[in-house]
């Protein structure tokens, strides 16, 4: 039997509204993915193709900051790479539980038909996108993505899923069931503090920016996924339900279970301290070392049937997502108004903003530079999440730039600096120290502070 995807009623309208238009069109499912059932939140038509400016290394460049293209003629001539770097783009911009879960297509018959291949390539394309970025979630229980094709003359659906973990798999019927009540979403939410000391060493030197700070931050990120989380301060069994069995079935539709989920449940990561883990100790030759230090706002969406370990799975992610994010952002930052020999000053990561997406309870958010302006950040989610928004739809105090006061109070940062010239909170500074080994060392100090209400 294949899989069932159940359907927030509102897509339907949004699907009519693409067919209205009269043109083609390739886009993206958003939503949550179980071993029992599958959820669709979101549709989001993917921006047409675009011509990279950048190199492959740089590949995650906004679309607004590309030459456009044509578009192509039909469905078999589409772009997968840039299908799959729009996916790139909107899962960054998604909390953790809610993933791009596949991808939908209108078009008549005659295109989709021959274009079942290609089709087929885009989502392996989306996977391998998705698995290089974001490493530690290519640990995922379900390796199902959906394909959902609507003929534009006779307004069936067809929906088909394919094993991405597995080359050489089938298509597989599915069945695309939309429901009228939508599903109920539990919040969970965190605060993590974050204090990471990376030595980077000589032979990664030559790296670009990011993939020397993906590669050393990946460890880290590595035991926020072995620790152990405490919810509503309590340790709990992963097998057991998140949400009581009598709220999350027959006897909670009403007013009993809005009440019960409206509060979002607070999350405390617990890790094993560095210190102690048992590993032999390397010596090698470092070229920099850099400091990621703050505090980042945590926020992941499960479903009302979901158990303790898929609830906790979902707040992992979301915390390794942001931070993958951010180091990522501000390096393709830097990498473009400076190149790596100049001497660099203290940096602010983009700092984050969330927002809902229509008709739900989900949000979504997105990072923002300290130089941008509101209307850029507005105009960005309607380009790669296709929804319109206002500022104030925008949640814009859950993070906030670092201070100077900020920056005087983070214990043991300005005692590494103290050998420096005042440096504005929040900035990285290059500092030549002839005496160690000749190198410099490279002080990367990413300041982020959550906003308490």
């Amino acid at each position: 039997m294949g899989r069932t995807i159940l359907a927030d009623e509102y897509l339907q309208s949004y699907i009519f509204e693409i067919l209205k238009s009269g043109k083609w069109t390739i886009g993206l499912i958003i939503g949550q993915l179980t071993s029992q059932k599958d959820y669709a939140v979101k549709l989001i038509r993917t921006p047409e193709p675009v011509e990279d400016e950048c190199s492959e290394d740089e590949e995650s460049a906004s679309p607004s900051k590309k030459r456009k293209r044509n578009k192509p003629e039909s469905l078999a001539t589409v772009d997968e790479q840039w299908v799959a770097q729009h996916a790139k783009q909107v899962t960054r911009m998604l909390p953790g539980g809610i993933d791009v879960i596949g991808i939908f297509v209108v078009a008549p018959p005659k295109m989709t038909q021959p274009a079942q291949s290609k089709l087929r390539q885009v989502l392996f394309a989306i996977q391998k996108v998705q698995k290089k970025t974001f490493p530690l979630e290519g640990e995922q229980s379900v390796t199902d993505r959906i394909l959902l094709q609507v003929c534009s003359e006779t307004k069936k659906f067809t929906c088909r899923t394919v094993d991405v973990a597995d080359p050489k798999s089938d298509m597989r019927p599915a069945e695309w069931k939309s429901q009228s009540s939508g599903e109920t979403w539990i919040k969970l939410q965190s605060r993590v503090s974050v204090n990471i000391h990376i030595n980077i060493p000589q032979k990664n030197q030559d790296q670009m920016f990011f993939k020397r700070i993906q590669g050393a931050i990946l460890p880290y990120c590595q035991r926020i996924q072995d620790g152990i989380v405490m919810i509503d301060n309590k340790l709990r069994g992963g097998q057991e339900l998140l949400v009581p069995s009598q709220y999350d079935g027959k006897k909670g539709k009403g007013k009993e279970k809005g009440a019960v989920m409206k509060e979002p449940m607070n999350v405390k990561f617990l890790t094993q301290l560095e210190s102690s883990i048992s590993t032999a100790p390397v010596i090698e030759d470092c070229s920099s070392r850099m400091i990621i230090k703050g505090c980042v706002s945590c926020r992941a969406f499960v479903n009302s049937r979901s158990t303790v370990d898929e609830a906790t799975r979902a707040i992992k992610a979301d915390f390794i997502r942001s931070l993958i994010s951010r180091c990522e952002l501000l390096s393709e930052d830097i990498d473009v108004i400076e190149e790596e020999t100049s001497i660099k000053e203290l940096y602010d990561t983009p700092i984050r903003v969330f927002g809902c997406l229509p008709s739900s309870t989900i949000e979504f958010c997105d990072y923002v530079f300290q130089d941008e302006k509101i209307e850029e950040v507005i105009q960005r989610i309607k380009e790669l999440l296709d929804v319109l928004v206002t500022e104030n739809d925008l949640d814009l105090t859950s993070e906030k730039v670092a201070t100077e006061e900020d920056w005087s109070n983070a214990q043991g940062v300005q005692a590494q600096i103290s050998a420096s010239e005042s440096t504005p909170s929040g900035q990285v500074r290059e500092i030549p120290i002839g005496a160690i080994l000749g190198a410099a060392v490279l002080i990367l100090s990413v300041v982020l502070y959550f906003v308490t209400s």
